[in-house]
């Protein structure tokens, strides 16, 4: 595993999981990468028994559901679930996108954690219990030094194997810690959001990325790098993502045909509106007449 990015090596839908437990750190039983190419079914509701989870969506979007409440969350941001919290996706699809995620077991007080003895540990473990947001704008970091701590966890075993581990934990969590505490959430500049209102001005229409970027006064390049990292994903795919959702909104009227849907939303044909609706949906659009609007940040 060495020297191959960990993007490639769990891509096409696949999970690397690993249990640091074996490598002497059972106070994160699991940390993990999924990089998950189409929409599937919805996590059903489940509880992580004693254990923080806390999930970095490098790219894509997705609805988490805890407490009654639905959290959408795209990419280059954090979701946090609180230990015994029962959570899932609610109604909605497991979106595609790819996820970095570990579990925490938290020490109670006067305990090591993270190689740390309990009077150095326990700032940290505080800052952890007491994040101030469940969803938040993360950091590109994030994604580098996680795929460092898997790459020393397929290392050679040796006698500094886990400390290097340890290391790449905390300062993957320390920087957790400092977005949770950023004033600011992500800051959608005037040229990004004059592309957003063409969009939402027009749902129906088939923008091209030239297009878009000729509304916000930016060249094509500047705009496609520009919109993924204020929005957090593609400018076509943020395109898709919204037709696919007023499209849900008019499946709502029985008196209108699928076919009629697809057309209405700017789709070629109906055949590959409901290509696209069920990447984004993992649902056919037959399927879901009479749904609910789409999740509230």
């Amino acid at each position: 595993m060495r020297g191959i990015p960990l993007e490639k090596a769990a891509a096409r839908g696949r999970r690397l999981v690993v249990d640091l437990a074996k490598i002497g750190l059972p106070e994160v039983p699991l940390v993990g990468i999924h990089d998950q190419t189409r929409a599937a079914a919805g996590l059903t509701q489940h509880i992580h028994a004693g254990l923080m989870e806390i999930c970095y969506l490098k790219r894509g979007e997705r609805v988490y559901r805890v407490k009654g409440r639905d959290y959408l969350f795209r990419g280059n941001e954090l979701f946090v679930t609180f230990p015994d919290e029962p959570h899932g996706s609610g109604r909605h699809a497991h979106g595609k996108g790819l996820l970095y995620w570990m579990q925490l077991r938290l020490p109670r007080r006067r305990q090591p954690f993270l190689c740390l003895a309990p009077r150095n540990a326990a700032p940290l473990v505080e800052a952890l219990r007491a994040l101030p947001r469940r969803c938040f704008t993360g950091d590109p970091k994030l994604a580098a030094i996680f795929e460092e701590l898997l790459e020393r966890c397929f290392e050679r075993p040796a006698p500094l194997q886990r400390v290097a581990v340890a290391a790449c934990l905390l300062r993957w969590l320390l920087t957790v810690i400092r977005c949770a505490r950023e004033p600011v959430p992500r800051n959608i500049t005037d040229d990004i959001l004059a592309a957003l209102r063409a969009l939402s001005a027009e749902p129906e229409r088939d923008f091209s990325v030239s297009e878009l970027a000729s509304a916000s006064r930016l060249s094509t390049s500047r705009f496609k790098a520009k919109f993924k990292a204020q929005v957090g994903i593609p400018p076509r795919e943020y395109l898709l993502r919204r037709k696919v959702e007023q499209a849900q909104r008019l499946l709502a009227d029985p008196r209108r045909s699928v076919t009629e849907v697809a057309f209405a939303m700017g789709f070629s044909s109906s055949q590959y509106f409901a290509t696209v609706f069920k990447r984004f949906t993992h649902r056919c659009p037959r399927e879901v007449r009479g749904d609910a609007a789409p999740a509230n940040r």
